[in-house]
């Protein structure tokens, strides 16, 4: 009984030792997960006492235990920290679990192990672009609002009630801009008008009527509105010829629009569906997987966006002054004292042969619309006598007219006192004349422009020594107007502040988008754009309004407008770029803008579009995102790893080279990317190292090997007792 007892223990020893020797052996393998061995006691059970039989064997388990992190610095090297198995699937379809994650791009860009086994994971989905297809009006008009009687005009906002602004998108996923205007033109009824971009406006066949009694909308529920291609100012063509144009037919839904006592207000504005074309990751749950690949097909290039929306992070001048009309123009002039009288005679403003010399300046109204006012000077030939002649606008769309300084109201002539001739020292001393422009002259709607006429620094004097017979030191408008639907990029003195970003436009062609920012009343700042040498003057945006801590409070467009679900906001509308590019709208958001006593200065401008770019370089990260680089600068995400775990990972059945399969005794199996449902994190450019503690594997070697030399010295003994008992006569 001793002996077959004994052998028992040795064949247990043998085991142990086999199982630490393999230990040992894998000391330095990636991923490997120790093993030991488990015995349990045999007993007699027939035996009254139960007694002992040996040991046997029950079952080689692993340790799941945490392995040691060790850099590495190539790409697609990754290691687990936490739960969760790569999962790993051969050219046999069959699918394996492994904590070794040494992995490598193959020739067809597949992510395998040294086996070829290619790694599993979600693949990006497109979704496909859908447009616009209705919008729902969640507002409430002004039951007290007044009956408008003038004509409806977008630019005019006395011409309508209330209005909205809401981004729709077409087919293509350009994003557009659809105003609604509501005109009250009777009790209880309401026109209501629309525009596209900058689109002429259009108005619904049918008014809308509300319940005088519930204020709830009786009639005009709901209308259709259409957008042929040319609208939309971008060409959809289909995928098979012949090529076709798509129309964008949008539905405008007033169910939930009310007339009501508290004024104009939003509760909410939307459009069904608003998806553009987006990529997400198919990792919501446990899905199929696929084989990870950098696909050089479809990876390889990154499509343009086009630019949409910009954020402006701006400090505006607090220091600096507002503009206002121009009210004095200052003449540093010096005349020729030898000029001759002109040899036509009267003057005509067109007619160079009827005056001697001429100057130009930019002058500006109360609406801030330049003005060119035209000073000619006409020597009379009699001593020092001199006629001066203004002009406004000479040449424009403005009929020329002229104007002589007056005298109670006279034209005589104005007379330069008499000086010594030829010095070219002693002004003039007449007093300054005071001119008044008539809004009718102006023909902007500005008010009439008082201007006072400063000669008393024109001189008389001799030609220069090279021939300069008039020479000017200076001309001067001292003041600029208030808010111009324009300013002049070149002149600065038009503007206070100007800074560029580029934008993107539907083909990926980048523009300078030019910004300039005009002080025009105290914490009010006009804003004006210029993109792409689209025009040589920069068009009004809107206008800045602060409060006195210098925090923005609104935007408010060039129509007047305040967009009350995004008042810090304003629209670039209408841009459109050459070389077939879409009309895009840009969305530019000014909430992090301020006006402190600081310089203007831009602290950061971001936009959301880019150009195309090529991979230049991919990276995983730690929830196993697969990473793309371009050569633009962007990201994009091309695919995630995919982890898995189990209920009992001790049911996993190993089959060596660092894998396990799957069995009934592994429990439920989840599948999720790293970071999520318990899985671990990844960290790329590692490797997870074996678990083996070689000095505890020493230890247990000695272990085993005292159990094997006891063993073997019961058998030794057991046999000695053998012998002698055979050796009794």
């Amino acid at each position: 009984m001793s002996l077959n007892i004994a052998l028992t223990g040795i064949n247990a020893s043998n085991t142990e030792l086999s199982v630490v020797s393999d230990n040992i052996a894998n000391a330095n393998t990636t991923g490997f997960k120790k093993a030991r061995a488990e015995f349990g006691d045999l007993v007699d059970s027939m035996s009254r006492d139960s007694n002992g039989l040996g040991v046997r064997l029950q079952r080689l388990s692993q340790t799941f235990t945490q392995g040691s992190i060790e850099d590495t610095g190539r790409t697609f090297d990754m290691a687990i920290t936490g739960e969760g198995f790569f999962i790993l699937k051969g050219s046999n379809e069959i699918t394996t679990y492994s904590r070794a994650g040494n992995f490598s791009l193959n020739a067809d860009g597949f992510i395998v192990n040294n086996s070829e086994q290619k790694v599993q994971g979600y693949e990006v989905i497109s979704i496909e672009t859908q447009a616009t297809s209705q919008v729902n009006y969640d507002v409430a008009l002004d039951s007290n609002a007044s009956v408008v009687a003038n004509p409806f005009l977008p630019r005019d906002s006395s011409s309508y009630n209330s209005a909205t602004s809401l981004a729709i998108y077409d087919s293509a996923g350009i994003q557009h801009e659809l105003k609604t205007y509501f005109r009250k033109t009777a009790a209880n009824t309401w026109e209501v008008h629309y525009t596209l971009d900058n689109l002429p406006p259009k108005q619904l066949t049918n008014n809308v009527v509300f319940d005088s009694s519930t204020g709830l909308i009786s009639s005009g529920n709901s209308q259709i509105i259409s957008f042929t291609p040319a609208d939309l100012g971008s060409t959809l063509v289909s995928d098979s010829p012949p090529a076709v144009t798509e129309e964008l037919g949008i539905t405008l839904d007033f169910t939930k629009l009310i007339e009501g006592v508290d004024g104009f207000n939003i509760n909410d504005l939307s459009s069904i569906p608003i998806s553009r074309a987006t990529r997400r990751l198919s990792n919501n749950g446990d899905v199929s997987l696929i084989d990870l690949r950098i696909d050089p097909n479809e990876h390889s290039i990154m499509v343009p966006k086009i630019t949409s929306e910009a954020s402006l992070n701006l400090n505006l001048s607090a220091l600096e002054q507002e503009s206002r009309p121009t009210t004095l123009a200052t003449f540093d002039i010096k005349l020729d004292s030898g000029a001759s009288a002109p040899t036509t005679s009267p003057f005509d403003p067109t007619d160079s042969t009827s005056y001697n010399y001429s100057t130009a300046m930019q002058v500006y109204d109360s609406d801030g619309y330049n003005h060119t006012l035209e000073t000619y000077f006409v020597y009379t030939g009699a001593g020092t006598d001199w006629d001066i002649y203004h002009t406004l606008d000479k040449g424009t769309t403005y009929p020329a007219y002229a104007q002589q300084p007056a005298v109670a109201a006279s034209l005589s002539d104005w007379t330069l006192s008499d000086v010594a001739v030829p010095t070219d020292t002693t002004a003039g001393t007449a007093n300054p004349t005071t001119f008044v422009f008539t809004a009718a002259q102006l023909g902007t709607g500005a008010e009439d422009l008082v201007i006072e006429m400063d000669y008393t620094n024109i001189k008389l004097g001799a030609a220069t020594t090279n021939g300069d017979n008039h020479i000017i030191n200076r001309l001067l408008a001292n003041t600029q107007s208030t808010g111009p639907d324009s300013v002049d990029p070149t002149d600065t003195s038009t503007f206070n502040y100007s800074t560029a970003m580029t934008v993107y436009d539907s083909i990926g062609i980048d523009h300078t988008m030019n910004l300039f920012f005009r002080k025009i009343a105290d914490n009010n700042w006009g804003v004006y754009y210029q993109a792409g040498g689209q025009s040589s003057s920069a068009e009004k945006v809107g206008v800045l309004t602060f409060d006195s801590r210098g925090l923005l409070i609104r935007a408010t467009d060039s129509n007047g407008i305040v967009d009350e679900l995004n008042p810090l906001k304003l629209d670039i509308i209408g841009i459109q770029f050459s070389q077939g590019a879409a009309r895009q709208n840009i969305t530019l958001d000014f909430s992090e803008t301020s006006q402190f006593d600081s310089a203007s200065i831009t602290s950061s401008l971001e936009q959301d579009g880019y150009t195309s770019g090529a991979l230049t370089g991919t990276e995983v990260d730690s929830s196993g995102k697969l990473i793309g680089s371009y050569s633009n600068g962007q990201t994009q995400e091309l695919g995630q790893v995919a982890l898995a775990r189990f209920t009992n990972t001790q049911g996993l059945k190993r089959i060596g080279d660092n894998q396990w399969i799957y069995t009934t005794d592994a429990g439920t199996i989840t599948r999720a990317a790293a970071g999520s449902l318990s899985m671990g994190q990844l960290i790329t450019g590692a490797l997870e190292g074996s678990n083996v503690e070689l000095t505890n594997e020493l230890v247990d070697m000695i272990t085993a090997q005292r159990s094997f030399q006891a063993n073997a010295q019961v058998i030794n003994t057991t046999g000695t007792l053998y012998q002698a008992i055979l050796n009794i006569r």
